[in-house]
């Protein structure tokens, strides 16, 4: 298999705590024709030095001169990439050594396809790195974009999972309008873009864990609680209302009340390994 770059983009902010794992995680990966972005947003604590300590020729570090919001330094990290599939990896998340590798021969090996992201299962840690539990994509292989969307719609939650764990192709993401800022939307910025990314093509599931997802009580998810059910809701419905989408009366329906079901598990968990 050739090797094609791929850019691994992290933005980052007040992250100091988490962020150097996260780059080692980068480094560390088999594949090796890498380029990581990290995106300081203007962060109060040692993020920035943390980052600068490490010295790798693939490492560029970018510093926004004012502070862009969670959404902006997503698209402006993203900017940067040359890559031609790109990950948007959180600084407080971190990949298996061996996830670049395995997402990149999923495109490859699958060029016939029309693929536009792959994703994959991953692990749950908490804020001290250990691994809570593991957790996989309903389904396996190639599967149709929109598709994809509907059972996320049905499952009543963002099946695709957190922006490190999917790799995306970096010429589809460019039509899109990137991640979108909504305050109406929010907690559902990310799962947007791969709604929008899923109407120009396929979506692959490589079943094994290659992403581990950090629980921090201080995260917009975990600060989020009950209102989460509701924004997602209100995303869904809208989906609903593009008609390009093909969602059904019954599978909005069906997804509103797992949102809830599924709100209360990712609330239990929060609860649970946040103490």
């Amino acid at each position: 298999m050739t090797q094609p770059l791929v850019s691994i983009c992290i933005p980052a902010y007040n992250a100091e705590k988490f962020i150097g794992d996260t780059i080692r995680s980068a480094l560390a990966q088999t594949y090796r024709n890498l380029e990581i972005i990290v995106c300081n947003d203007c962060s109060s604590d040692n993020t920035l030095q943390v980052a600068k300590s490490f010295s790798d020729p693939r490492m560029t570090v970018y510093v926004n001169e004012h502070n862009l919001g969670c959404s902006g330094n997503y698209n402006r990290s993203l900017s940067y990439a040359r890559g031609k599939y790109v990950k948007l990896l959180c600084a407080d998340d971190m990949i298996t050594p061996d996830c670049i590798e395995k997402q990149v021969r999923a495109f490859e090996e699958n060029e016939d396809k029309n693929i536009v992201m792959v994703t994959a299962g991953k692990y749950v840690i908490n804020e001290n790195g250990k691994r809570v539990f593991s957790k996989k994509f309903p389904g396996k292989g190639c599967m149709e974009g929109k598709k994809a969307v509907r059972k996320s719609v049905l499952y009543g939650t963002n099946i695709f999972g957190e922006p490190g764990l999917l790799l995306m192709k970096t010429d589809i993401l460019r039509k899109t309008t990137g991640v979108t800022e909504d305050k109406y939307y929010t907690m559902c910025n990310d799962f947007d873009l791969w709604c929008k990314m899923l109407l120009h093509g396929n979506l692959f599931v490589i079943h094994e864990p290659l992403f581990s997802f950090r629980i921090v009580s201080s995260s917009q998810t975990a600060r989020m609680g009950w209102r989460g059910a509701g924004i997602f809701k209100n995303y869904c419905t809208l989906l609903y209302r593009q008609k390009k989408y093909d969602i059904s009366p019954a599978t909005l329906f069906i997804g509103k009340i797992m949102m809830f079901v599924m709100m209360f598990a990712r609330n239990t968990v929060v609860y649970l390994f946040t103490k």
